[in-house]
């Protein structure tokens, strides 16, 4: 997402007007759900997707329409044959696109975009608002808890609930689609080894917010994790004294050794964190499950701890344990109540 609207920013520095199109609702068997997106300019699609095929075809024809209209606007379509308006789907199901015109001489369109863009990098929930019934230029703008409202959006939309997810907000008979952009959480990685090296690139593509700890300073440069959101350099005898780990925020263990896997292990099970996983052989595992019921631990606590880490794909390599790992990841993300 983020990138999505680095790329709006760069097209305004170019001059160059764009389309944003989001999935506002599906039904049935649809491509992608409500909120997927995808930028479009003059030449077609930049950024995204809503899932491909005919309706994202489609998509890229109208957005182009709407670049020269200079107006955003919704369209339905019908995905199953013999439909009026159907695309000749066998999937089935509906779904609406908006069309959201944004010019590049709106200065208010850059300002959305840089404070989006400055809200992923602190890791910050946003919102983003736009007004789906309007008949000429619609509302279109981004919330926040720290900044307020930012672009042509009523002050009374400050009065609704803010939630996870996406929902519409009717305000004075204009209907808002109010989506929470970002997925809170962090991705605690200790142990900056080959692993971790290989996952982290991963997890930012699917935008996990990477932390990567470790004792050692030379395995927590900008070269050897030039992915990370951050690197810490960290006692990890005491996580404690550097970070505070919330019921969001997902802790992965890969350190160089069983020792310090039980040591930050055991530091874990005393926070309310989402997910923790700890890398290891069957036998390492054996070993840190007798250690930490030797620590007063039950099983029922120790069962918290996803060990031996990742999906079972058989993964071996460090490539292939990062795309295990990352895949559980999405997995226990996914879970997560959007209401």
């Amino acid at each position: 997402m983020k990138e999505l609207f680095l790329r709006i920013n760069e097209a305004i520095k170019q001059r160059e007007d764009t389309v944003l199109v989001t999935v506002t609702e599906s039904s049935g068997s649809t491509p992608r759900a409500a909120g997927a997106r995808m930028l479009v300019d003059k030449s077609g699609r930049i950024n995204g997707t809503i899932g491909g095929g005919a309706v994202e075809f489609r998509a890229e024809k109208i957005a182009k329409e709407v670049l020269k209209a200079q107006r955003s606007r919704a369209e339905t379509f019908i995905l199953a044959p013999n439909d009026v308006v159907d695309l000749g789907m066998i999937c089935g199901g509906n779904v609406v696109l908006f069309f959201q015109y944004l010019s590049w001489q709106n200065a208010s369109v850059q300002a959305i975009c840089e404070e989006v863009i400055q809200h992923f990098n602190r890791n910050q929930q946003c919102w983003l608002i736009t007004e789906i019934n309007a008949e000429r230029e619609n509302g279109f703008g981004v919330y926040s808890v720290e900044t307020g409202l930012i672009g042509n959006i009523p002050a009374k939309l400050k009065e609704e609930k803010f939630k996870a997810g996406l929902s519409e907000v009717k305000v004075d008979e204009r209907i808002y689609s109010v989506e929470a952009l970002l997925q809170l959480g962090k991705v605690y990685v200790f142990g900056g080894g080959h692993v971790a090296q290989a996952l982290v690139p991963v997890l930012k593509t699917v935008e996990f917010y990477c932390v990567v700890l470790d004792d050692r300073e030379q395995f927590l440069t900008e070269a050897v994790f030039p992915d990370a959101d951050q690197r810490m350099v960290i006692d990890l005898s005491n996580i404690d004294a550097s970070i505070q780990i919330t019921e969001a925020d997902y802790a992965i263990v890969m350190t160089r050794g069983h020792q310090f896997d039980f040591l930050i292990a055991k530091q874990l099970l005393e926070t309310p964190a989402h997910y923790i996983g700890v890398m290891g052989s069957k036998q390492k595992i054996a070993v840190q499950v007798k250690k930490l019921k030797e620590s007063g631990f039950s099983m029922e606590e120790i069962e918290r701890i996803n060990m031996p880490i990742g999906l079972k794909i058989k993964s071996e390599t460090p490539a292939e344990l990062a795309i295990s790992v990352a895949g559980e990841l999405i997995q226990k993300r996914a879970e997560i109540p959007k209401g």
